[in-house]
């Protein structure tokens, strides 16, 4: 890789880049201007936002206590509304009982129980409030002070508030007379408490005040420190979309893109030159849009300074502080490469500027789940969101802007490397994007669904595509997503047998077969339903019985980083229940062991794994099945362990060729795991005290020298697998060559024991 071609490539790029109008405006005019331009319309129409006064209809006003009065003439008391508030609240009194009130709500208790009765006596009161053009009703319909001289009474409401929850006027009517009653009832408490010589402090001896010890520039901070973080991740997205769609797509419609792959420059240095023009403008489009920001939020929050606590609960927010901004344009460099390598990967893969448009979506949508977690109040910087890509550096911002350094003190390391790992990965997949001729030269095509469906049937081939890979995986995803909604809880044992069954069959394997039959002509090879020596299954189980220890710990280890919610210990607490009906070891082993070996292996090491090593590459192919197989598990911790066995077991089935040892560790493993949940406290283990341990709750633990032995062991297995397996020497592998490798393990155990 000559850094000279990657250079001029940069430098070609950015100058066509500069001589694009539209990509000028893009990134460097329209950040300029649009904020101000909302600045100046927010500040304008500001004039508009200003409070209208409401009309309350109160009927037996006379019922009311007069000292302190609550009305005095024709308008409330000026000592129970804000000077500010004075005309925004008329009255429209009545000082008896007009119209009947009293008799109406009387009517109103005794018939509570009469749904067509409480309807007629609402279009009654909404039919007299329309009349009078009120906002809100107030009824006092008995004397106040003789209902709570009357102990029988006094539960009972003796004034009632009629609104309309279908007017905006309404509403603020309501919340109006509230704030004065409010008011008043504290003066009339305080007033007969003085009567009996009493005092506030004697009626209510605790008296709490909330005090805000934060200083204004901390209070600035912490609302920053949730905004600018996704800004940033929007801008730097945004910014490098539009470019890579230009250089990528944008350039095969404008038929340039041959002549940069005919010059000297490889493949990878045109990749990477172009990757860099990607970085600088969203980093330009980031700065650009984040020094816009705050010189806007500056002047506006100035001129709006006055509408603090107003109408429009504007808070006084300050700019951005100076540290701040060190810190977010240094997490940009990162961040616009993943996002531009990303970008770029994506418009490689498109036909045209139009359909590249089209993948901006997906990428938002992805995207956005990432950078809506950090800004829930209970997710923080931990172990566990410091593995999490976008969101561990959306917190790790967070943090510093608020200037709390013990996390990052703690966790930084870890999101550097898993950002850069990120970035690593996406840089790659773009580099394969422009290696690959069928991506680079894709035509554009329209697209018919009954069109695409007679091209499958015809042309079908032996092995399913990659894309009949990815949609299994997708269907699998949706039919276990839509029946988990209609599953019930299940009474007993074997009631959950049958459904675990039945979900599995019509989810997972059910779809993988069909797909299989209707897409290839040879279904049996594309569900690697072929048969292999026996040794290799033997090899399976055995390595099932070496890797157990490690996937035990790594299970604790995930559990430790992501601790189960409270509804993952229910789901627990369920199964437990169930198995207190204590059934019988074979079905237990057959229901969670045997049979989602059998039809989870068929879908995802079967017709997955086979579509997806379309790909020519067989460790992103055996990645492909694992995250499906383990996105298939609703539990996420789950899901992640899933994931790591997904790998071995796609190491099986790529090496073999056969799906039958990849059932065999998948049923070693799940029973090892069944059986040591079950039988912890039974005198089955007491053979095993050298092996494994009976926790405190129950569960299983193996002991660490035993246990790193037995893993060590695993991996020279799967080392000599490979060596062993290759495609010419499959059929010829010897069994009895296995059982001389396992009797030198046993003996180097012997001896070191």
């Amino acid at each position: 890789m000559t850094w000279t071609n990657i250079k001029l490539i940069l430098i070609r790029e950015l100058k066509d880049q500069l001589r694009d109008r539209r990509t000028l405006f893009t990134v460097v005019v329209l950040p300029l201007l649009l904020y101000p331009l909302l600045g100046l319309s927010l500040i304008q129409i500001t004039q508009f936002f200003r409070e209208h006064p409401v009309t309350i209809w109160v009927v037996g006003a006379g019922n009311l206590p007069t000292d302190p009065p609550l009305i005095r003439g024709e308008e409330v008391a000026s000592e129970w509304l804000p000077e500010n508030q004075a005309s925004l609240v008329r009255l429209a009194i009545s000082p008896v009982d007009e119209h009947g009130f009293c008799e109406i709500f009387d009517r109103f208790r005794r018939a509570q129980e009469s749904e067509g009765t409480l309807e007629l006596i609402d279009q009654w009161i909404q039919q007299q409030m329309a009349q009078r053009k009120v906002d809100l009703t107030v009824v006092i319909p008995r004397p106040v002070d003789a209902d709570v001289a009357d102990a029988s009474l006094a539960p009972k409401p003796n004034a009632y508030m009629l609104t309309s929850s279908a007017s905006d006027k309404s509403r603020i009517a309501l919340e109006r007379w509230q704030s004065v009653l409010n008011r008043w009832q504290l003066a009339l408490f305080e007033r007969r408490l003085a009567e009996r010589q009493m005092t506030m402090a004697d009626a209510l001896p605790v008296r709490f005040e909330v005090m805000d010890v934060a200083r204004k520039a901390e209070r600035n901070s912490a609302a920053w420190s949730k905004i600018l973080p996704l800004l940033i991740m929007v801008w730097c997205l945004t910014g490098a979309f539009y470019p890579a769609v230009d250089l990528c797509a944008g350039e095969k419609e404008r038929g340039t893109f041959e002549t940069l792959l005919s010059s000297p420059a490889s493949r990878s240095e045109i990749a990477l030159g172009k990757l860099l023009t990607v970085i600088v403008f969203s980093i330009a489009t980031a700065v650009l849009n984040l020094a816009s920001l705050t010189i806007t939020t500056t002047f506006v929050m100035s001129k709006l300074s006055h509408l603090a606590g107003g109408p429009l609960g504007v808070a006084a927010l300050g700019p951005p502080p100076l540290l701040s901004v060190f810190w977010l344009v240094l997490a940009m460099v990162p961040v616009a490469a993943l996002f531009g390598a990303v970008s770029l990967a994506a418009a490689a893969f498109a036909r045209s500027s139009k359909e590249g448009q089209y993948y901006l979506v997906p990428l938002i949508m992805v995207s956005m789940p990432l950078m809506i977690l950090p800004m829930l109040p209970a997710t923080q910087l931990d172990l566990g969101t410091s593995l999490i890509p976008v969101t561990n550096v959306m917190l790790l911002l967070r943090s510093l802007i608020e200037g709390s350094f013990d996390p990052v003190l703690r966790y930084s390391v870890v999101v550097i490397l898993v950002t850069l790992l990120g970035v690593a990965a996406a840089v790659r997949w773009v580099v394969y994007q422009f290696n690959s001729e069928g991506v680079l030269f894709r035509a554009s095509e329209r697209f018919g669904i009954g069109a695409w469906l007679s091209f499958v049937l015809q042309h079908r081939g032996d092995l399913p595509t990659v894309g009949h890979a990815l949609l299994c995986g997708v269907l699998i995803l949706l039919a276990k997503f839509f029946v988990s909604f209609g599953v019930g809880v299940p009474d007993d044992w074997y009631e959950f047998g049958r459904q675990t069954f039945v979900i599995l069959l019509a989810t997972v394997a059910v779809p993988a077969v069909l797909m299989a039959t209707i897409l290839t002509r040879r279904p049996l090879l594309s569900l690697r339903l072929t048969w292999c020596r026996p040794s290799f299954i033997a090899a399976a189980m055995f390595l099932a019985v070496c890797f157990h220890p490690a996937f035990a710990t790594l299970s604790r280890i995930i559990l430790a980083i992501y601790p189960p919610a409270h509804d993952l210990a229910a789901l627990h607490g369920l199964i437990e229940n169930l198995l207190a009906s204590t059934p019988p070891v074979w079905l237990l082993l057959l229901v969670l062991a045997v049979m989602p070996a059998l039809l989870e292996e068929l879908a995802f090491r079967g017709f997955i794994l086979s579509g997806a090593q379309g790909v020519k590459n067989q460790w992103l192919a055996v990645a492909i099945a694992s995250f499906f197989f383990g996105a298939a598990h609703a539990v996420f911790q789950q899901s992640l362990l899933t994931f790591f066995v997904g790998i071995v077991l796609g190491f099986l089935a790529v090496r073999t060729g056969s799906l039958l040892p990849c059932i065999a560790y998948h049923a070693v493993h799940n029973s090892l795991t069944v059986l040591g949940a079950n039988l912890a406290g039974s005198q089955w283990l007491s053979s095993f005290e050298w092996l494994l341990s009976v926790g405190e709750r129950g569960g299983i633990s193996y002991h660490v020298g035993p246990a790193l032995f037995m893993t060590v062991t695993g991996g020279c297995l799967l080392y000599w697998m490979w060596k062993e397996t290759s495609r010419a020497d499959i059929k010829n592998f010897d069994f009895s060559r296995l059982g001389r490798f396992c009797n030198q393990l046993r003996g180097v155990y012997q001896d070191l024991a």
